[in-house]
C-alpha cells in the first residue's frame, strides 16, 4: 500500500540556460556535472505570465470562479452539475479553511518559519499538495512521489460532448472527500479514483489544490528522469507516454498569491527495495536537487519495514530536517546525539488497521514527566489521527 510520492514540480523549472533538445524531449536539467553554485544559478527564477487557458481550466476543477475573458465554453459554466459541484467545494473548503487551515499557518509561522528550504521533498505523498504547500508555502519546489498515475490534464470540452461531465465532477469529489476530512488520502480508494477514464491520475487533484490555496498556473509539463539523473521535457502527454523511460512525471509551475514562481512535481515511482535502489538515474536526480527536507504523513508506517530501507536511508543520508508524523520513519532512528528532535501533540497510537506499528519508545518520550519531555502543543488534527488532541508530528534537525 505504497502512498503515492508526490515530488511535485519542485523540478527546478529550469528552463534554464543550455537546456538542449532530443527529439521529442528536452532536457531541463543535467544534474550529473553541476556543483552546488552552478545548480543556484540554474534555478533562479524565471517570470513567466500565468496561462489564462491552463488556470481557468484549473479554476473549474476547483469549482471556483472562471477570470473575465475565459474561453471556457459558456455552457460548462452553466452546467447545472457544475454549479452544484462548486457550492459544494465552497462549502467545504470554507469548513476546512475555519477548522484547519487557521490554525495551521500560525503554527507554521511559530515552529517552522526558521526553517528555510529551497526543495521539499514528500515521499508517499499521494495529491496532497494541500498539506505540503500549507506547511512549507516558501519552498520553491516540491518534489513528491507515489504509485498513483500521473494522468493527463483534462478536456473538459470533449468531456461534456461524451456526457461524462457529471461522472468527471463527482470522481474528482470523491477523492477529495478523505483529505479534507480525515487529512489523508485513503491509498485503496486512490487506487481506483486515479484510474478512471477522465480522472486518470494525481494531476486533477493538484490543479484543484493549487487554486484553492491561492495560486495560478503557469504552465504544466509531462516530464521524466532519465538514467543519467536528468529532467527532461516532452512536447505533449502523448510522446511522454510512448517514451519507455520509466521515472514519469508531470510538472506544475505556479505563482502564488504575492507573485512567487514555484514548481510542483509528481512522479508516479515505487520506492520499494524491489525497485528504488535499482533506480538509478532517480536516486542520482533526488540527490543532485538538494532537497534538504524531507516531509512525510499518513505513510502506511511504510518505512518500518525492512523492504523500503533504501527510500528510509536515502531520507536520512540527504536530509538536513525531516518533519513526519509517526507512520514514516521509526522513532528508534532519531533518538541519537545525532538529531535535535521535537515533538508535537499527542502519541495516542495507531488506527485500527496498523497495530502492530505502536511504538513503546516514542509512547514513553510522549510520556516524560513535564520539564523532562521536548513536546510542544498541535493545535490542529493531522495524518491518520486527525481529531485534534490525537495527532503528533516531529521535526528532526540534524545537529
Amino acid at each position: 500500500m505504497q502512498k503515492t510520492i508526490l515530488f511535485i514540480p519542485a523540478l527546478l523549472f529550469a528552463f534554464a540556460c543550455g537546456s538542449q533538445q532530443n527529439g521529442k524531449h528536452e532536457i531541463l536539467q543535467d544534474t550529473t556535472k553541476k556543483d552546488s553554485m552552478a545548480i543556484a544559478a540554474q534555478n533562479k527564477p524565471i517570470h513567466h505570465p500565468v496561462n489564462p487557458e491552463l488556470n481557468d481550466m484549473a479554476r473549474y476543477i476547483a469549482g471556483m470562479n472562471i477570470e473575465p475573458g475565459s474561453k471556457l465554453d459558456a455552457s460548462l459554466l452553466s452546467d447545472k452539475d457544475w454549479v452544484a459541484y462548486s457550492k459544494k467545494l465552497n462549502a467545504a473548503f470554507a469548513k476546512y479553511d475555519s477548522v484547519q487551515l487557521k490554525k495551521m499557518k500560525p503554527w507554521v509561522e511559530s515552529e517552522l518559519s526558521g526553517l528555510k528550504t529551497k526543495n521539499l521533498f514528500y515521499p508517499f505523498a499521494g495529491a496532497d499538495i494541500l498539506n505540503a504547500y500549507t506547511l512549507f508555502p516558501n519552498a520553491q519546489n516540491y518534489y513528491m512521489v507515489g504509485l498513483e498515475p500521473v494522468g493527463t490534464p483534462p478536456d473538459l470540452t470533449k468531456i461534456q460532448k461524451q456526457k461524462d461531465l457529471t461522472h468527471y465532477l463527482n470522481t474528482v469529489n470523491q477523492s477529495l472527500e478523505s483529505i479534507i476530512n480525515f487529512s489523508f488520502f485513503r491509498t485503496k480508494s486512490m487506487a481506483v479514483e486515479f484510474h478512471q477514464a477522465d480522472v486518470n491520475g494525481t494531476i486533477h487533484v493538484l490543479l484543484l489544490f493549487l487554486e484553492r490555496t491561492g495560486n495560478s498556473i503557469i504552465d504544466i509539463k509531462p516530464v521524466a528522469v532519465n538514467n543519467k539523473g536528468e529532467l527532461i521535457s516532452y512536447s505533449s502527454f502523448k510522446d511522454a507516454q510512448k517514451d519507455s523511460i520509466k521515472n514519469k512525471g508531470a510538472q506544475i509551475a505556479f505563482v502564488s498569491s504575492d507573485g512567487t514562481e514555484h514548481t510542483v512535481t509528481y512522479f508516479s515511482i515505487n520506492l520499494s527495495n524491489e525497485f528504488f535502489p535499482k533506480n538509478v538515474g532517480f536516486k542520482t536526480f533526488i540527490k543532485n536537487q538538494q532537497a534538504d527536507v524531507t516531509y512525510v504523513k499518513s505513510a502506511s508506517y511504510l518505512m518500518h519495514k525492512a523492504y523500503f530501507s533504501d527510500i528510509r536511508s536515502t531520507i536520512l543520508t540527504n536530509s538536513r530536517a525531516i518533519l513526519q508524523d509517526d507512520s514514516g520513519i521509526s522513532w528508534k532512528l532519531f533518538n541519537d546525539e545525532a538529531h535535535t528532535v521535537t515533538l508535537y501533540g499527542a502519541y495516542t497510537g495507531t488506527i485500527s488497521i496498523f497495530p502492530e506499528y505502536f511504538q513503546k519508545d516514542l509512547d514513553d518520550a510522549y510520556k516524560k514527566e513535564p520539564g523532562k519531555s521536548n513536546v510542544k502543543p498541535l493545535p490542529f488534527g493531522i495524518g491518520y489521527k486527525y481529531l485534534k488532541g490525537e495527532s503528533n508530528l516531529m521535526l528532526s534537525v540534524k545537529k
